[in-house]
């Protein structure tokens, strides 16, 4: 998942918004999941982040206890008081999601 580090350390160069924008990284950050899938699997590339990344959503459903079927981001942000929280509760979840599989 390096390219999620790269993501988060730096918003505005990959999503092409950075703070105070939250609802908008959140946004371009979901857009961006979703399509580097797509290009991996059309190109038939292997990338074990991504392979692990795939069972986020599970964790999130134990963790949270919740159903993951409107996707772990717009999920996130349901059980957020505002974009800022859901953006700082995201990458909290999946540093947790990483701990435990190490």
């Amino acid at each position: 998942m390096h390219w999620l580090d790269l993501i988060r350390e730096r918003p505005g160069m990959y999503l092409g918004a950075a703070p105070p924008h939250f609802g908008a990284m959140l946004d371009r950050l979901d857009t961006w999941i979703v399509g580097y899938g797509e290009a991996v699997r059309a190109h038939k590339v292997r990338d074990p982040g991504l392979e692990l990344y795939a069972s986020f959503w599970q964790f999130l459903e134990r963790r949270i206890e919740r159903n993951m079927s409107e996707g772990t981001i717009p999920t996130i942000r349901l059980i957020s008081m505002n974009d800022a929280e859901a953006w700082d509760t995201y990458w909290s979840l999946l540093t947790e999601f990483r701990d435990g599989v190490d």
